[in-house]
């Protein structure tokens, strides 16, 4: 089986593959954990992505008959990347993009991830990566309101169910930085989303992200949320190498 490793700032998240078919995930899992898994799956190769530093802890449990690849600025890609600085560009992005080309061939599409950070990103018809955005997610944006002022606490949205009960009227502080949080992000979305609607013809929006499980019904605009996209894209990147 093919692994797609996405290490991410504040979790690792594993997917197994077999024929470009998604077959099981891990989320949260520990390189030792990841180790146990490796053997029990037979793992044929592997891709790993990380926005979070050094993967040598990572690369330490992949066996040696296990070729992989780290995925780069200088991988090859199933697209085109038009990027001005492809050296700082995030390879949670590029995979992001790459699994929306794989679900949305030859359409132009709009990948929106939320996570520490959300990003917007944008790949035509043509298969030509452009570029896109990046602004403070949500945790980014309560912990920011907590640490630049004197009296404000620190909120976390407990789950998707209480994150639908926003309200444009919150009766606590607490309340009102939720609601702050939440739906000014969704109202950003939504915005954004139209934004790009107006210069691409017959835009497909796709989401994904951690933090995308609670925007993701506040969100006005038509989308698709697919929160397995990064991984996705990771086996389509290593597909695309070996062939």
């Amino acid at each position: 089986m093919d692994l797609s490793l996405d290490i991410g700032n504040t979790t690792a998240k594993a997917g197994w593959f077999e024929q470009g078919q998604l077959q099981d995930v891990q989320a949260g899992v520990s390189p030792a954990e990841l180790a146990v898994f490796i053997r029990e799956r037979s793992t044929s190769r592997a891709i790993l992505s990380s926005v979070a530093g050094s993967v040598a802890s990572w690369q330490a449990v992949i066996p040696k008959d296990c070729p992989y690849t780290i995925l780069s600025n200088t991988t090859p890609l199933p697209f085109q990347n038009s990027y001005d600085t492809p050296a700082t560009l995030g390879t949670d992005r590029i995979a992001a993009v790459a699994g929306a080309q794989v679900r949305f061939p030859h359409r132009n599409v709009l990948v929106i991830d939320a996570g520490t950070c959300i990003t917007y990103d944008l790949l035509t018809d043509q298969g030509t990566y452009l570029g896109g955005m990046i602004s403070p997610g949500l945790q980014m944006r309560w912990q920011a309101m907590h640490t630049f002022t004197a009296r404000l606490p620190l909120v976390a949205v407990e789950s998707p169910e209480a994150a639908k009960g926003a309200s444009i009227i919150g009766k606590s502080t607490e309340e009102s930085l939720k609601s702050g949080g939440l739906l000014g992000m969704a109202a950003e979305i939504d915005q954004i989303i139209r934004r790009y609607a107006d210069k691409f013809a017959a835009l497909q929006v796709v989401t994904c992200g951690g933090d995308m499980k609670y925007l993701q019904p506040l969100v006005l605009s038509k989308h698709i949320y697919i929160p397995e996209l990064v991984l996705i894209g990771l086996n389509s990147i290593v597909r695309h190498e070996g062939s």
